[in-house]
């Protein structure tokens, strides 16, 4: 059986928000457990020159945001505010997780042999779909979303792999 563009975008990247979204509950339990203030956990990194827990959180929402927008041929600009709460990461996810319910299998299907040029610093950047998904969305995507898993670990918020992967099946 052969595997749709939508199972290994749409799908995958719903799962991983929904798993994300775990991730910040826990974060967020632990800090009011802990009496800690959960902008210090929503603030966190690993290092200075990395985004904070709100920044990974966000570019994971938003890279996955812009790959379905991209797919499906819709023009949009990447939104570079970063959530300082825990709420507002929920939120942002939220949108996102809406957003890629309501696209359609067949456009997004279709999205894997279109062009997409992505603008950068350095000028552009053309490819198929297919590679723009395998190459670019889902390491960026799965680079996020374990930074964000491991700063909450930094932090001492007792997470596990089946917290990162979730429910399978």
């Amino acid at each position: 059986m052969p595997i749709h563009a939508h199972e290994v975008t749409v799908a995958l990247l719903l799962r991983g928000l929904h798993n994300l979204k775990t991730l910040l509950d826990k974060g967020e339990a632990y800090a009011a457990q802990h009496k800690l203030d959960p902008r210090e956990l929503v603030g966190a990194r690993l290092a200075a020159d990395m985004y904070d827990l709100g920044g990974q959180a966000h570019w994971a929402a938003e890279g996955a945001r812009l790959a379905g927008a991209r797919l499906v041929g819709t023009l949009t600009s990447p939104v570079a505010a970063e959530p300082t709460t825990f709420a507002a990461l929920h939120q942002e996810i939220d949108a996102t997780v809406a957003y890629l319910g309501a696209l359609d299998r067949d456009e997004v299907e279709a999205g894997l042999e279109r062009p997409i040029t992505l603008d950068h610093r350095g000028g552009s950047t053309s490819m198929d779909g297919s590679h723009y998904v395998l190459q670019m969305v889902l390491p960026s995507f799965f680079f996020h979303t374990t930074t964000a898993y491991a700063i909450l670990r930094h932090k001492g918020v007792p997470l596990t792999k089946g917290d990162f992967m979730g429910a399978l099946g």
